[in-house]
């Protein structure tokens, strides 16, 4: 049972040098009530209080103040409706990845400071971040934490020139384009991509981590665009929010990528056939595996 460090001052100073509460308050400058209240534990010790005590009878008022403290945490019975800060399941998953591949625990203060600034001091982090995560655990932690792709833009930089690290595909790819240039990548397909899983590729990349999903919806309005993409971008629109778009004109039927081999069937509202393959792309999204 933890004392009030009311009882702690009487029993080890004022009883046996008999102070009563009127000459305390003269000596300290309190009120009566005051007196009173610290004496019956209606009141606490202050940062005031505890100085002042601690001045007349030469006791450090920290040791006051911890009393108190914990005194008040014994006997506070309330219940608080707070519910416990639980860190995501994306920050867990990159501390977990990073702590085993660099042999030592990786906490949330570490993985911060990674990605603000303190990169160039944390070597062994830096290499482990590139060569043995996968890119969707790290963008996932950045979207969470809201970290732009330009912090990782400097990291991957300082990575290859001064550590001497090794390419990576994908990093290259994601940060090479902005949004609108991968949509329209991902839209004019046919200009682009010459395999069909390197498109799908580049698609579960930037589909999965875009941030301006409303850039879809602009070129599904824009009529310079051709009908073939507008209503692939209709497609992609609902697939990444969930919300429809109605089309100006009747769809024909188009593939998703424009050079697939695959035959057009199953051909959804939009006119898109041989759209996204649903069981991979939730297993990249889940793994980081393609």
């Amino acid at each position: 049972m933890t004392r009030h460090p009311m009882d702690f001052l009487r029993e080890e100073f004022l009883d046996p040098m008999g102070l009563t509460q009127e000459t305390l308050c003269k000596h300290l400058n309190l009120g009566s009530k005051t007196m009173s209240e610290l004496y019956s534990h209606k009141r606490g010790f202050s940062v005031a209080t505890a100085k002042k005590f601690g001045k007349l009878l030469k006791v450090a008022p920290e040791q006051l103040l911890q009393m108190q403290a914990l005194y008040d945490l014994e006997n506070d019975t309330a219940e608080y409706d707070v519910e416990p800060l639980e860190l995501s399941y994306n920050t867990k998953e990159l501390l977990y990845l990073l702590s085993k591949a660099v042999v030592e625990t990786v906490n949330i203060k570490t993985l911060y400071s990674l990605f603000h600034g303190e990169y160039k001091t944390k070597p062994d982090l830096l290499k482990a971040l590139f060569s043995h995560v996968p890119l969707n655990k790290t963008v996932k932690y950045m979207l969470d934490s809201a970290i732009g792709l330009s912090h990782l833009k400097k990291m991957y930089e300082y990575y290859l020139v001064k550590l001497d690290g090794k390419r990576h595909p994908y990093v290259d790819r994601l940060l090479l384009d902005d949004d609108t240039t991968a949509l329209e990548k991902i839209l004019n397909n046919e200009h682009y991509f010459n395999d069909p899983r390197d498109y799908e590729q580049y698609l579960f990349y930037r589909v999965a981590f875009l941030r301006k999903k409303h850039e879809f919806l602009k070129f599904t309005k824009d009529p310079l665009q051709s009908k073939p993409v507008r209503q692939r971008a209709a497609y992609l629109y609902e697939f990444v929010t969930h919300q429809k778009v109605e089309l100006d004109f009747q769809p024909t039927a188009v593939k998703l990528y424009a050079k697939s081999k695959r035959p057009i069937s199953d051909v959804d509202k939009y006119g898109v056939c041989s759209g996204v393959d649903l069981t991979r792309y939730e297993q990249f999204v889940q793994t980081g595996n393609y």
